[in-house]
């Protein structure tokens, strides 16, 4: 046994009841006499409570030859050896106490620092309040004041409410994949992140438009499509005049289009007149990693999130912006999904974090949710009902019940039975319950089902497709639903195929 303070095999060892650890007898009580405390839990601890421990005799004659053989050998002045030993207990004692202190102050500085960048993020958006304010006081006394946050985040919550006000919308109903069609391969540009869209139509569906990007000699080239029969192509130059690509393309309420820029400059654009509406540089120290306009809740502003969790909200038409998390320092985020009601975000990185945000309440601790281990999160998606969320990875689907605690799962996790990584690739549509998995090797569609009843999926062999056998390898797949019916979008690295399922 060693003295958890010295590292030394102690010449009378005792025991502390609060950390369990052996240590030197002086070195424990003068620690305790300083402090008042155990030295490892940092406890309280008295001198009383200290337990000394009877050694056997082979621990004896071990103690005896490291601490004192030597010693014996070389001087015969006893007082000497006392003194040495003393002074080496001394030094032991204090270089424990310096480390403690530079573990205690290194922690400290950490936060320091990390709360001076979350501080300098909420005073920016204080000034630019006060800023706004200020202006507004010199126009027209019809102009609005700008609101505070507890007024925005209630107005956001309205806004939610009212959406869910207008009822359920109706599931859209699945085809028999039978004499479908394989359109021609499009090009697009992968390294620029789009995102779904939704909007629901006055029939009570959820129109779910895929947006995809091709950024060719200076301009973009987006593709929109909500089914078979409603795909479009917008053309629209890059405003960035030296060329510089964007990171995000994300279309907004309004028709209005988002890019994000290295820098954390946004560039918002009327895609009706192809003309630029305004800049908006966000000052946070981190590179945003989600921007998305809800097109139904909160359609005056969008929602933007950094790696470390920060997450505002910013005015399309002014300098209101709204923080509603600081974020936190322990997290390196990568994407983000919005909740149908735009008020639960959940923030996710490849090595298996996966935090969603309450937006209603200002700086609210997120919720981690636990994903399995030896997997990356591909996507993460919440279902029309509202309280389920389906996390994406390689070969399984992980599916999470919001009412109940967190970490529930909704039904067991599903593994694609019998296919190796890579061979397939899979999407789960907006309800949850409809998977369309595509086979690289069968060159095949196949449609597989939730049963409600079993809580396990099934896949419905007499439901599949056989493509062309020259039909490339496809690295991912995306359902996109309308009230004309539903198609696939199949992807490569650089192109894509949209495969018509309409029934």
């Amino acid at each position: 046994m060693f003295c958890a303070i010295s590292g030394k095999v102690p010449r009378k060892p005792v025991l502390s009841p609060r950390s369990k650890s052996v240590f030197e007898k002086s070195l424990l009580e003068q620690y305790v006499k300083d402090t008042g405390n155990d030295p490892i839990t940092n406890e309280p601890l008295s001198l009383e409570e200290i337990i000394e421990i009877v050694p056997s005799a082979q621990q004896a004659a071990l103690t005896e030859s490291t601490n004192s053989a030597t010693l014996k050998g070389n001087y015969s002045i006893p007082n000497l050896l006392t003194s040495l030993q003393n002074e080496w207990d001394a030094i032991m004692l204090e270089n424990f106490k310096l480390r403690s202190t530079l573990d205690s102050l290194t922690k400290k500085l950490s936060t320091v620092m990390y709360e001076r960048d979350a501080a300098k993020l909420v005073a920016a958006q204080v000034m630019m309040e006060n800023d706004a304010k200020s202006s507004g006081l010199s126009e027209s006394p019809q102009q609005v004041a700008i609101a505070t946050r507890e007024e925005f985040l209630q107005g956001l919550l309205q806004s939610s409410r009212d959406l869910v006000a207008r009822g359920r919308p109706k599931a859209v109903k699945w085809p028999i994949l039978k004499g479908a069609e394989l359109l021609p391969a499009q090009d697009y540009s992968y390294t620029v992140k789009t995102y779904p869209y939704k909007e629901l139509n006055s029939l009570m569906y959820y129109n779910k438009w895929v947006f995809m990007c091709h950024y060719r000699t200076n301009t973009f080239h987006f593709t929109e499509l909500k089914d078979s029969k409603s795909i479009t192509t917008i053309t629209t130059p890059n405003p960035q005049t030296g060329g510089e690509q964007p990171v995000i393309a994300s279309k907004g309420s309004n028709n209005r289009l988002l890019l994000l820029y290295p820098g954390n400059r946004i560039i918002i654009m009327d895609l009706e007149t192809n003309t630029l509406l305004r800049e908006i540089d966000i000052s946070s120290p981190n590179q945003l990693i989600y921007v998305y306009g809800h097109n139904e809740v909160n359609t005056d502003y969008f929602i933007w999130a950094d790696s470390k969790g920060t997450i505002g909200f910013q005015s399309y038409t002014n300098e209101s912006q709204y923080i509603v998390h600081t974020g936190r320092s322990d997290v390196e985020y990568s994407n983000g999904a919005l909740h149908k009601d735009s008020l639960l975000l959940a923030l996710y990185s490849l090595d298996r974090t996966l935090d969603v945000y309450n937006l209603s309440s200002f700086d609210q601790a997120s919720s981690r949710f636990p994903v399995g281990e030896d997997t990356k999160i591909k996507e993460v998606k919440f279902a029309d009902n509202g309280y389920w969320m389906v996390v994406k990875c390689n070969q399984m689907v992980t599916c999470f019940d919001l009412r109940k605690d967190v970490g529930t799962l909704a039904y067991p996790t599903y593994t694609l039975p019998g296919i190796e990584v890579g061979t397939v690739v899979y999407d789960i549509d907006d309800s949850g319950k409809n998977m369309i998995v595509y086979s690289n090797e069968s060159k095949s569609l196949t449609v597989h089902k939730f049963d409600k009843k079993t809580k396990s999926w099934r896949g419905d062999e007499s439901n599949t497709l056989d493509l062309p056998s020259e039909t490339a390898d496809f690295t991912d797949i995306e359902v996109v639903c309308g009230d004309g019916g539903i198609a696939a979008v199949l992807k490569t690295k650089d192109s894509f195929n949209i495969v018509a399922l309409t029934p």
